[in-house]
């Protein structure tokens, strides 16, 4: 049973397909979108990212999208996507979501300190509330063990389906 609420926990932190992860940093104050692939070819040379707030139990809605025509693939964090911060409202989380022919999500939280800088915030999973932001900063950035976890349950997912 334990397991079985594990699952159903990891399924509720990202979209039901089985999704690469998306990194996210924050650049110039901006939201920054990247892949850390190996490869940069597009499919069709269209890049398209949309993101939708998620609110009470993963309810989404569509709050911004944008198609990039010839774009190489943000692999690096030095040729990401910067998404203005401006689109993002709070306190809410959202799914970014990129799109290459291949998947790539992240659900995020975004927030300003007073001095107006644009900080990240964790996204957490509870069963009764969904998905909600923390208090505490967080790193999208890196390849932590709970998003390693998470890959390989959306993989074995996928090998399923």
């Amino acid at each position: 049973m334990k397991l079985f609420y594990l699952l159903l926990l990891l399924s509720s932190t990202a979209s039901a397909s089985p999704n690469s992860t998306l990194y996210v940093k924050i650049k110039d104050n901006d939201v920054c979108v990247f892949t850390k692939v190996g490869y940069d070819k597009a499919y069709e040379n269209q890049t398209l990212i949309y993101i939708g707030k998620v609110d009470g139990i993963n309810a989404f809605h569509s709050s911004y999208s944008e198609t990039y025509l010839n774009l190489k693939t943000p692999i690096t964090e030095k040729n990401c996507i910067k998404i203005k911060s401006s689109e993002f409202k709070e306190p809410l989380t959202y799914d970014v979501v990129l799109e290459t022919g291949r998947s790539y999500a992240q659900s995020i939280c975004v927030s300003r300190t007073s001095e107006g800088k644009t900080v990240l915030l964790e996204a957490k999973a509870d069963l009764d509330k969904g998905i909600y932001c923390g208090t505490n900063q967080y790193d999208y950035s890196s390849n932590s063990l709970w998003k390693m976890l998470k890959n390989i349950y959306y993989w074995f997912v996928s090998l399923l389906n």
